[in-house]
């Protein structure tokens, strides 16, 4: 998990709107670097019909490129700021 992203005060609904405008692998992925939780508030405000998708793509992730890693973390830092 992103350890940066743990702590911080989350506007869930901002996140998701924000998310919405990604490929559904890259939200996948940025919900797998946050916390079960937080991305579980975070999954449950996205419409249903990509809900499953999502959680697929997320249980079948392997390894990326840390490059990726790099720029879903830069995507994550942005949609926090929105808070």
């Amino acid at each position: 998990m992103i350890g940066n992203h743990r702590e911080v005060a989350m506007n869930y609904r901002a996140i998701a709107k924000g998310l919405l405008q990604e490929h559904p692998q890259t939200i996948a992925v940025a919900l797998a670097r946050l916390e079960p939780e937080q991305a579980g508030e975070i999954l449950k405000l996205l419409p249903t019909f990509i809900q499953a998708d999502l959680v697929t793509r997320i249980v079948q992730i392997d390894q990326l490129p840390a490059e990726v890693v790099a720029e879903i973390d830069a995507l994550l830092d942005q949609l926090l700021r929105l808070r």
